[in-house]
């Protein structure tokens, strides 16, 4: 195929420029806003209180401190190091 030449589209392939939407566009059709509201208002937004959340993420965190202590033999919290696999040498 030359470069000058240039394929044509269908007439059947061609749609009104106000029903073609880009993939991945945000944009919706207006009538689902008012299926939206529906669906949103049966949920509850609870936030869980800032104590809930700590007490949640606080187990995972002494898991993965404790695990980082095992592998490296250092104390991050306490920026200590401890006797173990490695040797810890201060930078000045």
């Amino acid at each position: 195929m030359e470069r000058s030449t240039r394929e044509t589209t269908p007439c059947s392939l061609i749609r009104d420029s106000e029903t073609i939407s880009t993939p991945g566009s945000t944009t919706r059709p207006s009538h689902s806003s008012s299926h939206r509201k529906v669906q949103t208002q049966g949920r509850h937004n609870i936030v869980p209180a800032s104590a809930e959340l700590e007490a949640f993420f606080a187990a995972e965190e002494q898991r993965q401190r404790q695990a980082f202590i095992d592998k490296y033999n250092f104390d991050p919290v306490n920026d200590c190091p401890l006797p173990g696999r490695y040797e810890w040498v201060k930078l000045d």
